[in-house]
């Protein structure tokens, strides 16, 4: 195969590899560069944290103390109220003084002005007409700014002193501190080259420099730095106390300056670089578009896409790659089709075939199986039919997805045994719970022997690996088309037999043999077992458990079984719709449960286990009801007799439990289950209510009126008239009497 498009598309990039990689190189380069920028900003920046924490804190403190000593130091207090010249005041004044120079060495000079006498005092005492910092003072007094410290000043002590002036900063506190009169000036000067010293310390001057710019723009860390040595100002800040600005950066020495701008030059460069890389790519992917184009008008051309749609709005590579793809995918498609259409059109045919639904030679069947790839000719073939047992609980455990794998497995089984003995076999699934196969052996002596053990193999596998059974109706050995159909009509009858013979076993034509049994018996049993569940009688166990055993007796299979079972359910039904209305309703539900038990069963045993468990529960509930109605029968019996008896002082529950012969217990609770009051309560209302009327409508004495309505001690009766009514027996009749 020619490269010659590989190494044209190799030379047109290469070149941008290594434009890549050096902008790559570039960016590594100047990342580092633009780190180490801003690490020196960082530096910079706590250096000027650094430089104002210290001086705030040492201002502070030295203004803290000041005001200290004017408001709380009795010396000071003295040395500002007197107006004359007193030597142990100005001594214990001067004491002050030094223990404010040695706490803090940045102090440079103090003295105090005392406004009485105009005397300052400090290292050489003096009038203040003399005293070169008069000027100071005055300006002071002029602006009153409330300023805590003055900006960079010259102070000299004596005017004829060899001693230089010394630059500082002043602190001015009058005394008393912050009261309306005013006796002097606490004045302390801070050196500024002590100032310096100290911050001069904090970092490397021959890197970095720090500036510190009062209120009038001079800098009170030393003289003005040459601004083309400096590089740009990385950290600026203001003091909150003094309100001096704080500047940081880093010295312009051996082109350092240079080399951190020059990131701005790297960046420019690299940008320049990409933009000449993509002019570049756009021109050779240009050139090199040509075959691309041609590959793509071609597919248009000739692809279905094309008809009528005009230039598509995709672009070209995924044109081609979804052209391609769908191209894949209908060819994929159509398989797929091709496959499951001849895999429903094989099902198909096989139910068609085997139910003589389509009728055809012996030739054209032999034709029709090798297009399959089944070859039969000259072969016996036997159909057998499997059907999963207890299908109703089959589909209760399962989920759907698990039934078609077990039942995929159970069709893979009977591929898999007969594969592994040379027997060719045709498998379908022709109802849900049945799979039916055709077996075509060798023409042989032992050929039922080998047919016998395929299918047996395949019963025991499953029962042996899986969690559901199997029963197979074996059908006859075939040589011709229409004997298939016989031996598969064959297998399906013996599953009839299922039933009666038991389940997880094969079921041979043999085996369907019945014997002669007189009909009549299973009728005469369904009348005796109707009648017997009609009338609640313990012996229908009896006549059902017989029921049964002529259906095994008489080895009838499922249809017949079915039919009688229906025959049997229309004539109970028939029994006990001549019942009352309670005997009915409790056949509605007896009738709901064998509906769906002749739905589920499976083989005779669970039917007869079911038929028992409805029946015992219908029975029960028919006793429960007659002992219900003969119950309701004797209470009504009891209540008569108690309204016709209840003026017998005797009557009581020992009295009626001995007469109708009942528990006295329960006839209490069932007394007030029916009439819904107790004994005592129904008794004595239906003594009162009498005892009402006869005062009412006869004049007859209190005693005879209690003697008739059962209470021969009037006091009783007095007592159970007045609860009941709310009134005594007279009241009631005086009562009634002027109410008319």
């Amino acid at each position: 195969m020619n490269k010659m498009w590989f190494r044209r598309l190799l030379l047109s990039y290469l070149p941008i590899f290594f434009i890549v990689t050096m902008i790559l190189f570039v960016v590594f380069f100047q990342t580092l560069n633009e780190q180490n920028r801003r690490e020196a900003i960082k530096a910079n920046d706590f250096l000027a944290q650094q430089v104002i924490l210290f001086t705030d804190n040492s201002l502070k403190a030295i203004d803290y103390q000041v005001v200290r000593e004017i408001l709380t130091n009795p010396d000071i207090s003295h040395f500002f109220s007197r107006d004359s010249m007193d030597v142990a005041a100005n001594i214990k004044a001067l004491k002050v003084m030094d223990e404010l120079k040695f706490n803090y060495p940045i102090i440079d000079s103090i003295y105090f002005m005392r406004f009485k006498d105009e005397f300052i005092f400090g290292d050489v005492p003096r009038t203040y007409e003399d005293f070169q910092d008069k000027s100071f003072i005055e300006k002071y007094e002029e602006q009153e700014s409330g300023a805590k410290w003055s900006g960079e000043r010259t102070y000299k002590a004596f005017s004829d002193s060899d001693i230089d002036a010394e630059n500082v900063i002043s602190l001015v506190r009058t005394a008393p501190f912050n009261m309306g009169v005013k006796q002097g000036y606490f004045v302390v000067n801070v050196s500024l080259s002590k100032l310096q010293d100290t911050v001069s310390r904090m970092y490397n001057s021959d890197i970095s420099f720090v500036s510190m710019i009062d209120d009038e723009g001079r800098n009170l860390l030393g003289d003005e730095v040459d601004p083309s040595a400096t590089g740009p100002v990385l950290a600026n800040y203001t003091s909150p106390y003094t309100g001096w600005e704080i500047n940081s950066g880093i010295l312009d020495k051996n082109g350092l300056k240079f080399v951190l701008t020059f990131y701005n030059v790297w960046v420019v460069f690299a940008i320049a670089v990409v933009v000449f890389g993509i002019l570049w790519v756009i021109y050779v992917t240009k050139r090199n578009y040509k075959p691309i184009q041609q590959l793509v008008s071609l597919i248009q051309t000739y692809s279905s896409k094309s008809e009528g749609a005009g230039a598509t709005s995709e672009s070209e590579f995924i044109f081609i790659q979804n052209t391609l793809e769908n191209l894949m995918s209908e060819t994929k498609q159509f398989q797929q089709q091709y496959r499951e259409k001849l895999i429903l059109q094989k099902k198909y045919h096989f139910h068609q075939v085997l139910e003589g639904a389509v009728q055809m030679t012996d030739e054209a069947w032999i034709s029709e199986l090798r297009s399959y790839d089944l070859d039969v000719k000259g072969k016996i073939s036997t159909v057998h039919v499997i059907e999963i047992d207890d299908y109703f609980a089959f589909q209760a455990i399962y989920n759907e997805r698990d039934q078609s794998l077990l039942k995929f497995t159970l069709y893979s089984v009977i591929h898999e045994t007969a594969k592994n003995l040379g027997v060719t076999v045709w498998a379908e699934w022709t109802t849900d719970r049945r799979v039916s196969f055709i077996l075509w052996l060798p023409q042989e002596a032992n050929v039922m022997e080998k047919n016998d053990y395929i299918i047996q193999e395949c019963r025991t596998w499953i029962e042996q690996n899986v969690s559901f059974n199997i029963t197979i109706g074996r059908g006859e050995p075939a040589n011709t088309l229409e004997e298939l159909r016989g031996s598969y009509e064959k297998a399906n009858y013996c599953l009839q037999y299922k039933a009666v013979l038991g389940s997880n076993r094969i079921i041979a034509l043999e085996d369907t043999i019945r014997p002669q049994t007189e009909i009549q018996e299973y009728f005469k049993t369904i009348y005796l077992l109707s009648q017997s569940l009609r009338l609640a009688e313990n012996e229908w166990l009896k006549y059902l458990n017989l029921f049964f055993d002529q259906i095994r007796d008489s080895l009838l299979p499922r249809k017949e079984i079915e039919s009688l079972l229906q025959f049997f359910v229309h004539h109970l039904e028939g029994e006990v719709l001549e019942l009352s209305k309670e005997y009915r309703n409790i056949w509605r539900a007896v009738h709901t449960d064998l509906r769906e038990l002749a739905m589920r069963w499976d083989n005779l045993d669970d039917l007869q286990q079911g038929c028992s468990s409805i029946f015992a529960m219908m029975n029960e509930k028919m006793q429960m009801q007659r002992e219900s109605h003969s119950n309701k029968a004797l209470f009504i019996e009891i209540r008569t007799y108690i309204e016709e008896n209840y003026a017998n002082s005797e009557l009581s529950l020992d009295f009626l439990s001995n007469r109708f012969q009942f528990n006295s217990k329960y006839l209490s609770k069932m007394f007030k289950e029916e009439f819904g009051e107790n004994f005592v309560d129904f008794l004595i209302g239906l003594r009162i209510a009498n005892a009402k009327q006869m005062l009412s409508k006869t004049q007859k004495p209190m005693q005879e009126i209690s003697s008739e309505v059962g209470y021969y001690n009037y006091n009783s009766f007095n007592r159970a008239f007045k609860n009941v009514v709310g009134l005594s027996p007279r009241d009631f009749r005086k009562q009634l009497g002027e109410g008319s």
